[in-house]
């Protein structure tokens, strides 16, 4: 089933395979947008695109020990979910709901303030905390204070994996969606053209015919 709303799927997707170097996970986010795009496709127009085109790479678990970028890969994706475990599903959490306001409330991805959140969130933590001598004070509360900084950071890292850095906006701090101005009168009058007043002939228009011209007769 395709997806309904349209979130600048084949933007996006152009964006994520042009910049997936040698990542395997970017190259497997291109793959799920093109499926995206082709399923919605395939149920709007006659010329269907080739189901055959919809594969995919498997996830990352299940192609860990095919190459060594998937085996590079796969501890990176460890040391995060070992790190920041909490932060990482907030930061999907905050991810998903802000790209279902897209483009109803906003027009694109705010990874600009989800970045400079982190950061804010971040600075504090290590400039001001001065832990008492307990295991608890020294380790776990600076852990879950980095869980909290974070979630807005994996989110904003999220939007740039995902490719939302094609769409214009991005890097604007909220890019609200502008409100549709009203239309005034004036606007209409100059949109439709002036109203026809005359009615329709009874008799429509020929023109007459041409007999030439008259020579007299001696």
């Amino acid at each position: 089933m395709a997806d309904p709303s349209d979130k600048f799927d084949e933007v996006r997707r152009a964006w994520v395979a042009r910049h997936q170097g040698w990542s395997l996970i970017q190259r497997r986010r291109a793959e799920q947008l093109g499926r995206r795009v082709r399923a919605r496709q395939r149920s709007t127009v006659a010329a269907l695109p080739d189901p055959h085109d919809d594969t995919s790479l498997p996830p990352l678990i299940l192609r860990a020990a095919k190459s060594p970028t998937s085996q590079v890969e796969l501890v990176v994706v460890a040391i995060l979910a070992v790190c920041v475990p909490l932060g990482w599903l907030a930061g999907v959490a905050i991810k998903s709901v802000l790209v279902n306001l897209i483009p109803q409330t906003l027009r694109s991805f705010p990874i600009a303030a989800l970045l400079w959140s982190g950061v804010a969130l971040g600075a504090p933590i290590l400039a001001l905390y001065d832990p008492a001598p307990t295991f608890g004070q020294m380790v776990v509360v600076p852990w879950l204070c980095v869980q909290l900084a974070a979630a807005p950071v994996i989110a904003g890292v999220y939007g740039i994996a995902e490719g939302w850095l094609a769409i214009p906006g991005s890097d604007q701090w909220w890019p609200l969606t502008p409100a549709e101005p009203a239309l005034s009168p004036e606007d209409a009058a100059e949109i439709l053209g002036p109203y026809e007043i005359t009615g329709p002939p009874v008799v429509e228009p020929r023109p007459l015919p041409d007999h030439g011209e008259r020579m007299p007769r001696w």
